[in-house]
C-alpha cells in the first residue's frame, strides 16, 4: 500500500483520517465552549463574592450602630435622655 508521510493514501484510509480530523476539530470546539463557560462561572462567582461583602458589611455597620447604643444606655435609668425613644 503506498503511503505519504505515513498516511494511507487508499480511498478508505482518507475517509477515517477526514473523519478523525472532523471529529479532533468538533472536539476542540467543544473545549472552547468548556473554556468559555468556566470563565463566565469564575466572573459570576467573582460577582456575587462582592455583593456578598457588601451586604455583610452593611449588616456589620447596623448591628456595631446598635450594640454601641445598647453599651451605652445599658447602665441608665428607663427613659434617660440620649437613650430609648
Amino acid at each position: 500500500m503506498p503511503q505519504s508521510l505515513g498516511v494511507p493514501t487508499t480511498a478508505g484510509a482518507g475517509n477515517r483520517v477526514r473523519r478523525a480530523w472532523n471529529r479532533l476539530r468538533s472536539s476542540a470546539g467543544r473545549a472552547r465552549d468548556r473554556g468559555a463557560s468556566a470563565i463566565e462561572w469564575v466572573i459570576i462567582t467573582a460577582v456575587l463574592v462582592v455583593v456578598v461583602s457588601i451586604i455583610g458589611g452593611v449588616v456589620y455597620n447596623v448591628v456595631q450602630t446598635k450594640s454601641s447604643e445598647l453599651e451605652k444606655c445599658a447602665n441608665q435609668p428607663v427613659g434617660s435622655k440620649g437613650c430609648g425613644p
